[in-house]
């Protein structure tokens, strides 16, 4: 026979063990759903980082804080909130669980989207620069009167690397000054303006600069600019540089030498 203190005593210890089993299945839930969030970041990371923004754009338009917490928030919260609610004895877990993807997916396209629409999508040569163009920089109208220029249609991976010319009409230039002085809207963001990159060849090279001038200017990056000359697998000496501004930073453009083709962004002083 059994004493009923002996029954008392054990049942503190069923209860602990069934809590310890709780806990761990709360555990082995939220570090599922975590490896899964994870996964899903990465490969986020890869499209963003690969395609939308190759580098140095991220610095230049100043993504990287944003995409970071992005992320962040996303992989944590989601398999947070499944360690607090996960408990199979709940009618309900199903309902929990579908709640929690569906607010974390809702969050994650939330902020892709603002991440395509700050995306470098143009990349325009003007005067003797390269400015970036984000989707977000385009007027709707301006959009619509472009839908005819090839050259204005975008890259739905990564930047595409055009130029702007400046309207034949004085009354037109006169329009756009006005408008870049008062709002800021400058030729580069009239796609309708844009042409072929490589029409635009003899413009930017009697524009480019020296390689030595912009060591100059960036006398402790000198070993940056070097390692960026190199992965071209092309000589200092047939190479030229122009500047490229980013809402964010600017850089400096390698263009080759001879034909004008673009070689190379790197992220250092170019003014």
């Amino acid at each position: 026979m059994i004493h009923p203190s002996v029954g008392t005593a054990a049942a503190p210890k069923r209860e602990a063990a069934r809590d310890g089993l709780r806990i761990g299945e709360r555990l082995r839930a939220a570090a599922l759903h975590l490896a899964l969030s994870a996964g899903v970041a990465f490969a986020v990371l890869a499209l963003v980082l690969l395609a939308w923004y190759p580098a140095p754009m991220p610095a230049l338009l100043g993504v990287e804080a944003i995409l970071l917490i992005m992320l962040a928030v996303d992989v944590v919260l989601g398999p947070l909130f499944t360690l607090l609610v996960f408990d199979r004895r709940k009618r309900s877990l199903r309902w929990d669980l579908a709640t929690i993807a569906a607010i974390q997916l809702a969050a994650l396209a939330y902020g892709l989207h603002t991440v395509h629409q700050g995306r470098p999508a143009f990349v325009v040569f003007v005067k003797d620069r390269f400015e970036v163009v984000s989707p977000a920089d385009l007027h709707p109208e301006a959009r619509s009167t472009a839908r005819s220029n090839p050259f204005a249609a975008t890259d739905p991976l990564g930047p595409r690397w055009v130029a702007a010319r400046l309207p034949e009409s004085a009354e037109e230039r006169s329009r756009i000054l006005f408008e870049a002085l008062s709002h800021g809207r400058d030729v580069q963001h009239h796609p309708r303006l844009y042409v072929d990159y490589a029409a635009e060849a003899a413009a930017v090279l009697e524009r480019a600069l020296p390689i030595e001038r912009l060591k100059a200017l960036n006398p402790r990056r000198i070993g940056a600019i070097d390692a960026a000359i190199a992965a071209t697998g092309r000589d200092a000496g047939t190479l030229r540089y122009l500047p490229i501004r980013g809402p964010a930073r600017d850089g400096a453009v390698l263009v080759d030498a001879s034909s004008g083709r673009v070689a190379g962004v790197l992220e250092v002083a170019p003014w």
